[in-house]
């Protein structure tokens, strides 16, 4: 697309990629053989000629805008490297508008690389946005032929090239030659699991994005039979979004999530929205679609969204107040959420419905929406028989009457009686079920759920209990 919006007579055309020097070197190459000349600028060298026939000393970004003004004949390229460090500046703004019709009748094209889309508001009518891909299997395995060349080093087993290439995936052609210097150097061969740990940098590095080895397993989570149950089933596979879990605080929504991870042997990144918003125009559309191109490189993978209304309602608020950039993070994540090809499964959890948009509970949004409602009896007996032997307690279930316990509660519970080494019927004085300070709030969230979503969990009639719910007695 790049040579067609040449053709085209664009003016100003905005690059995101994360390789400057070799979207310059394809791209310089295909703009020459249409009969273009090629310069490139940087703040440290000046104007250049690609070709290294040319260089003039131009220090100040405006001076960049005025060789290309300035020069002597029509049909010509300058890239311009980090150019959206100085774009802000109203100087520099300006020129670029006033430029503009005049570079398109002579056929000349300023070319911002960037990382990122945060292209000021006054300019957006003037440039055309495209991207440069991250390199795909054909240019990984060029590079993993050139190191194992220039190295000595033979490739290892077809299966394991494979394993290599889909580790790389995501990472640009210096990450990915960087981490097979870094796996000759410490394995003496070349190991997907070295690229990999590289690959873990992506998400070190940015905000919103966090990585953990998290210790949750679904042996360790009582109850919630339906959820495990399809979670485990459609996961995996290739046309699965996610499933969207409703319910009270402490019924295990999040360590469900983290458990499912594991479960299937697939990274766990976390994505936290209270991280998205940034002090600088087009930063937090950045942060928002920068995360997602990592989310979708980490592919296959598990994505957990804890708390999902509150990142939801920050988004929808800061809308209201810095000029839509709110309106745009959330119509990012909205349309990936529904587009995405990667196998991406979403676990988002949520305590509190009403806080929530409708579009992003309509059909195809989500593989199902889950109700996590408060543990029934057989499910409670099974949480406390995990914490019981976990914690070391010796009593039995029938200690302490449980009844609109929570499965974080009876974690609390047995928990405190260790540390105090005391009856259960002590330690339940410190433990102040949610039930009891919140039962109107949660008996209506359980009335929205019982004709939108699905139980996560097993009638209690099926363990041998009854399937009726309890009313919970409010004040």
């Amino acid at each position: 697309m790049f040579v067609e919006h040449l053709r085209a007579g664009f003016p100003a055309l905005w690059i995101e990629t994360q390789e400057p020097g070799r979207t310059i070197s394809e791209w310089a190459k295909a703009a020459m053989e249409i009969g273009f000349k090629v310069f490139r600028w940087d703040i440290i060298d000046g104007v250049r000629g690609v070709n290294g026939n040319f260089q003039k000393k131009a220090d100040d970004p405006l001076q960049a805008i005025k060789f290309l003004e300035d020069f002597d004949g029509e049909r010509v390229v300058l890239f311009l490297c980090n150019y959206h460090k100085f774009i802000n500046a109203i100087e520099v703004s300006q020129k670029i508008l006033n430029v503009a019709d005049k570079f398109k009748s002579a056929g000349k094209v300023l070319v911002v690389l960037s990382p990122n889309t945060s292209i000021p508001i006054e300019l957006e009518k003037v440039f055309v946005m495209l991207t440069y891909e991250l390199p795909d299997r054909e240019e990984l395995k060029r590079v993993l032929l050139y190191m194992s060349e220039s190295s000595g080093v033979k490739l290892p087993k077809n299966e394991v090239v494979e394993n290599i290439l889909e580790a790389g995936r995501g990472l640009s052609s210096f990450e990915f030659e960087n981490s097979l210097a870094l796996s000759l150097v410490t394995k003496n061969t070349f190991e997907a699991g070295v690229v990999m740990d590289q690959k873990c940098q992506l998400i070190k590095k940015n905000s919103t994005l966090i990585l953990e080895n998290y210790d949750e397993s679904m042996a360790n989570l009582g109850g919630l039979e339906n959820l495990k149950e399809f979670c485990l089933k459609v996961a995996s596979s290739p046309l699965s979004r996610g499933v969207l879990l409703l319910g009270t605080p402490g019924t295990g929504k999040s360590h469900f999530a983290k458990a499912l991870g594991r479960e299937l042997g697939l990274p766990t990144p976390a994505l936290d929205f209270g991280r998205m918003f940034g002090s600088l125009v087009g930063e937090s559309e950045g942060k928002i679609r920068a995360a997602l191109k990592i989310i979708d490189a980490f592919s296959p993978c598990v994505l957990f969204i804890d708390e999902f209304e509150k990142g939801i309602s920050g988004i929808q608020s800061s809308g209201q107040t810095d000029s839509g950039v709110g309106s745009k993070v959330y119509g990012t994540f909205l349309t990936w959420l529904s587009d995405h090809k990667s196998r991406v499964f979403v676990v988002a959890t949520c305590n509190d419905i009403s806080k929530i948009p409708p579009e992003f509970l309509r059909a195809e949004r989500w593989d199902a929406i889950f109700f996590v409602d408060l543990p029934n009896g057989r499910e409670r007996r099974t949480i406390f028989e995990i914490y019981r032997k976990h914690f070391g307690i010796r009593e039995d279930f029938g200690a302490v009457n449980m009844d609109g316990w929570s499965g974080a509660e009876i974690k609390s519970l047995c928990r405190i009686a260790a540390m105090l080494k005391s009856s259960l019927q002590d330690a339940a004085r410190y433990v102040m079920p949610l039930s009891q300070s919140m039962g109107e709030k949660i008996n209506g969230l359980r009335e929205w759920a019982s004709m939108r979503t699905i139980p996560a969990s097993l009638p209690e009639n099926e363990g041998g209990g009854s399937a009726n719910k309890r009313k919970l007695q409010t004040n």
